[in-house]
């Protein structure tokens, strides 16, 4: 049997098991006493046993000839009463050169009038089996009392040998198991401590020495004890759960299983121990992760909702409702990632906690709102939590974007409100709350958002201007209509907005980028369109942003396009950036003159270029000059 895999139920019914095998042996020895004290009180009455079928018993005379037999001693050795009877006793009990000494000794000791102990023998029968017999010699006396030969009584325990070989081999199993089992197994007599193996003494810290003596209820703590003994006095044999102590004094949940066995020939009982602990503990967070929002930690909506149908009354009016709104959260993560969300997330919990009253219950009511239930509280109270969240969110500079929360409050003020209206009063008031200052909130997003970009490309407004400049000229000298020449100035400046998301290493390497290095690089369209599609001001742009790395002849990126199914703004931007690059330089590449940046462009044109723009600007450019 696989002990790894064998079950605490397999293992105790496998021990309980062993423990019987052990008693029916002890139950057969005491039976072969009993059997012995027979045969001794039989001395001068061996006729009336000459026809038992129970033992073999035959005379020998002081020749060593057989002379009698019985039945026994027939199916004992497999011969013949005709070819026992008047033979030699050596002959037919195939007696081992070793021997002979040994029965020269019994019969001189006979002889001698001293009484000879029983022993065994291995008997070769007729057909060559080999079985066990134990013998007992005794005089055979004629009626002047002297000895005119030997009676041999012999029990055959063939089956007590392999009884024993057994119980052996199941006591080695036994011990194995007992010894190697993951589970901490106890046996005792009435609590009182017998054994334990090495899984209870890991289990508990403590030595065998020390536990075995003790009583089991010193293991369990108070408030269980009266449980276990309830349990082992109705010899209980399903599982149950208590509390036990270390040795240290520490506490674990273990899960108890007992049966009856037998120990040294008495019967006791075990109990075997499966540590819990960690399962409890899984359970305890499953309970608990049924009612929280596992990443912030605070009440999830399922719990929210129980709470206002079971637990408030009228002694918790007036009850205040806020719903808060993170605004941008898309944003940070379809820019950043959605660890930088969570991040969010977490940041905007905290603040909520450390604004609220220790009363108030504050849970997370959807990807992106929270909400805040405040009991007996009034207009003060509302106004004091949401000015202090706005005053937290104002100071907080670390963040990658600015933590701005859109509020809505509503209060009920009695029973008679639905809590459905109020709850749908309070989301209203956030959405207006989120509507008047959406401009404002999305231009501090995107005045963020460049902030960051020009410190990651060291690019300045200088840099920014002269783009808004030059691709104004080019879209003008094309006659683009305003709205598409208002999209352009944005483009100009947000064209690598989704640089935000790259790591500065790979932005400021001077030497030349490996394959990974530029395989990241090349995100940054994709990022910079996630980014504008999620933000209204310039969602407009979007598609251009994405586009303004492709290339005229298609071997651009990300989408591969071709000639006019790019964007008209995309390929004035990407002519205008790379022109601003040759002329002004960068840190991985040096200015070159004016002439030369409009013959590169010239050179590019219809691979990388659009090339009626290319003319367009170069055209622009010589008239300026």
């Amino acid at each position: 049997m696989d002990i790894e895999k064998i079950t605490k139920e397999q293992l105790i019914d496998k021990l309980v098991e062993l423990n019987r095998k052990v008693l029916d042996l002890e139950k057969y020895e005491a039976q072969s006493t009993q059997l012995k004290e027979s045969l001794a009180e039989s001395e001068g009455k061996y006729s009336s046993l000459i026809e038992t079928e129970s033992v073999g018993i035959l005379t020998i005379d002081s020749s060593g000839i057989i002379t009698s037999c019985n039945d026994a001693v027939l199916d004992f050795s497999g011969y013949s009463r005709e070819e026992l009877i008047g033979k030699y006793f050596t002959k037919r009990v195939n007696l081992s050169t070793k021997d002979i000494q040994k029965y020269l000794e019994i019969f001189k000791s006979i002889l001698n009038g001293k009484e000879v102990n029983s022993f065994e023998i291995t008997q070769h029968r007729k057909n060559g089996d080999i079985l066990f017999g134990e013998v007992y010699f005794g005089p055979l006396k004629n009626k002047d009392n002297k000895i005119t030969g030997f009676r041999m009584i012999i029990k055959d325990i063939t089956e007590k040998k392999k009884l024993e070989n057994k119980v052996r081999e199941n006591r080695e199993k036994f011990d194995m198991l007992f010894r190697s089992s993951m589970e901490g197994i106890v046996i005792h007599d009435n609590g009182k401590i017998l054994e334990v193996n090495d899984a209870f003494t890991s289990m508990f810290e403590c030595s065998a020495s020390y536990a075995v003596g003790r009583y089991l209820l010193d293991f369990i703590t108070p408030e269980y004890k009266e449980i276990m003994t309830e349990k082992i006095k109705s010899e209980h044999e399903i599982p149950y759960e208590i509390v036990a102590l270390k040795n240290n004094g520490n506490r674990i949940f273990a899960e108890v299983t007992g049966r009856p066995t037998v120990h040294q020939g008495k019967k006791v009982r075990m109990e075997v121990f499966n540590n819990i602990s960690e399962r409890k503990k899984a359970e305890k967070r499953i309970r608990y992760l049924s009612f929280h929002d596992k990443l912030t930690e605070l009440y999830n909506r399922t719990y929210f909702e129980k709470v206002l149908v079971n637990i408030y009354r009228d002694r918790d009016l007036p009850l205040n409702f806020m719903i808060c709104d993170l605004n941008g959260l898309r944003l940070v993560n379809d820019a950043f990632g959605y660890n930088e969300g969570d991040k969010l997330l977490k940041r905007v919990a905290k603040i909520l906690k450390f604004c609220s009253r220790e009363e108030d219950i504050i849970a997370r009511w959807g990807e992106d709102e929270f909400f805040v239930l405040m009991p007996r509280s009034t207009e003060n109270d509302v106004e004091e939590i949401s000015n202090r969240i706005k005053r937290i969110c104002e100071k907080t500079v670390d963040q990658k974007i600015p933590l701005n929360i859109s509020m809505g409050i509503s209060a009920r003020e009695s029973r008679d409100q639905d809590l459905k209206d109020v709850i749908k009063e309070a989301e209203n008031n956030m959405y207006k709350n989120k509507l008047l200052k959406r401009k404002s909130i999305y231009n501090s997003i995107i005045s963020s958002l460049e902030r960051i970009l020009w410190e990651k490309n060291r690019e300045t407004k200088e840099h920014a201007e002269r783009l808004k400049r030059l691709i104004l000229q080019l879209g003008m000298s094309i006659n683009l209509p305003q709205n598409k020449l208002d999209e352009l100035v944005l483009l100009s400046t947000l064209h690598d907005i989704g640089k935000v998301a790259i790591p500065d290493a790979i932005l400021m390497k001077k030497g030349k980028l490996n394959t990974k290095e530029w395989k990241i690089i090349k995100r940054h369209p994709e990022i910079g369109y996630k980014i504008a599609e999620s933000t209204p001001q310039i969602a407009s742009i979007a598609e251009d942003i994405l586009s303004h790395h492709e290339w005229w002849n298609g071997d651009g990126y990300p989408q591969g396009l071709k000639g006019k199914d790019i964007p008209v703004n995309a390929c004035i931007a990407s002519i205008v950036d790379a022109y601003d690059v040759m002329t002004f330089g960068r840190h991985y590449k040096e200015a070159i003159s004016e002439e030369e940046a409009k013959e590169e462009l010239r050179r590019c044109s219809g691979t990388q270029f659009n090339p009626m723009l290319v003319e367009r600007f170069v055209m622009s450019r010589e008239k300026m000059n």
